[in-house]
């Protein structure tokens, strides 16, 4: 299973969403260093496109995540809801924290609908 995974459900269907294209970046190697000055340019990590369960199953690259790392996964949305939605894209950022949680693998659902998006730290 690759460190980091998500799960993409639309809430204005009640059904898992298919075929969005999911970006994971690289944003900053450290939470301080995004302090330090203007954060550096995202650099992309791994792509795929959800399947039919809304899960990626598989990502372009393998990877690996390091503690206080800065990912962002991001939802290109407007296709999906046939540009019938207020937001083109959803980019959600966070902080891999090994050490404060425990944790190895980070999953990432968000509850996706044309007016409105959430998310929340999966197990």
């Amino acid at each position: 299973m690759p460190p980091i995974t998500c799960h993409v459900l639309d809430t204005s269907s009640g059904a898992p969403a298919a075929s969005v294209p999911v970006t994971l970046s690289l944003v900053s190697p450290s939470v301080a260093a995004l302090a330090s000055g203007p954060p550096p340019e995202p650099t992309a990590v791994a792509s795929a496109t959800t399947n039919s369960d809304g899960r990626i199953a598989a990502w372009s690259s393998e990877f690996n995540i390091e503690n206080g790392q800065v990912y962002k996964l991001r939802f290109e949305t407007w296709d999906y809801f046939k540009g019938n939605t207020f937001f083109p894209y959803v980019e959600v950022t966070f902080v891999v924290n090994m050490e404060k949680d425990g944790r190895e693998h980070y999953h990432v659902p968000v509850l996706l609908a044309p007016w409105s998006y959430s998310t929340y730290r999966g197990s």
